[in-house]
C-alpha cells in the first residue's frame, strides 16, 4: 500500500489491479492527507484480448453424438498467463429451432449440456441445459447477459451469453495441482444439429 507522507502527499498515486481491470486513485487535498478512492476501468490493450473456443481434439463443433460416450469440450488454462474471462457464449445454427425442444431436435435432451468452470481452484456448475429455453433460464445470467433467437428461411440462429458483473479468472497452468478450465460436456446425440459452439471472451493478464 502507498505511504502518503511528506514528499508523497503532493502527488496522486494510482493503484492498478490487472486481475480485475480496476484502477484506484489515492489523492490529497489542501496539504491534508486523505484517501478518496475512485474506481475506474483500466483499458485493455487489444493485443491482450482473446476469443477462445471450447474444443475436443482440435474441433469446436459440438454437434456430436455423446449418448454412449460423453464428449468433453474444454477451454484449458493458458501456459503462461491468467485468462480474465468477461463472458461465455453458446452459438448455434439449426433449421427449425423450437423453444421447448433442444434447438432443432424433436425432443428435449435426456442429460443436457453440462457446463463446468474451475476458476482459482474452485469448481462451479451451471444447471443442465436440456431445451432451447434453458439457454436463457439456466445460462444467460448477469448484467452482460443476452439471449437472441433469429428465425430465417434457411438455418435459424441462437446466441446465449453469460456476462457476470465481475470477470472471473482461469489461472495459468501449474498454479494448482489440477489446472483451472472451462468444460462443456455433451452426453446426448446432437449430430442432427447444423452447428453448436461455445466460446469465451476475455483478456490475457500479461
Amino acid at each position: 500500500m502507498a505511504d502518503l507522507n511528506g514528499d508523497n502527499s503532493a502527488q496522486d498515486v494510482t493503484i492498478n489491479d490487472p486481475s480485475t481491470g480496476i484502477s484506484a486513485n489515492v489523492i490529497t487535498e489542501a496539504g491534508i492527507n486523505k484517501l478518496q478512492v475512485k474506481a475506474t476501468s483500466v483499458p485493455q490493450p487489444l493485443g491482450n484480448l482473446v476469443f477462445l473456443h471450447a474444443e475436443n481434439n482440435g474441433s469446436n463443433d459440438m454437434a456430436v453424438n455423446g449418448s454412449s460416450t460423453p464428449v468433453d469440450f474444454i477451454v484449458p488454462a493458458n501456459a503462461n498467463f491468467d485468462i480474465v474471462c468477461e463472458s461465455l457464449a453458446f452459438e448455434s445454427f439449426a433449421s427449425g429451432i423450437k423453444i421447448d425442444k433442444f434447438l432443432s431436435l424433436n425432443s428435449a435432451l435426456s442429460t443436457g449440456l453440462i457446463i463446468e468452470v474451475k476458476s482459482e481452484d474452485t469448481i462451479f456448475q451451471f444447471l443442465p441445459i436440456t431445451d432451447t429455453q434453458e439457454f436463457d433460464s439456466h445460462f444467460a445470467y448477469g448484467p452482460g447477459r443476452s439471449f437472441d433467437l433469429l428465425f430465417a428461411s434457411g438455418n435459424d440462429s441462437m446466441v446465449a451469453r453469460f456476462g457476470p458483473s465481475t470477470p472471473f479468472i482461469i489461472k495459468q497452468q501449474g498454479t494448482y495441482s489440477n489446472d483451472d478450465y472451462i468444460k462443456v460436456t455433451v452426453a446426448d446425440n446432437l449430430s442432427q444439429i447444423s452447428s453448436l459452439q461455445f466460446l469465451i471472451f476475455g483478456a490475457l493478464n500479461i
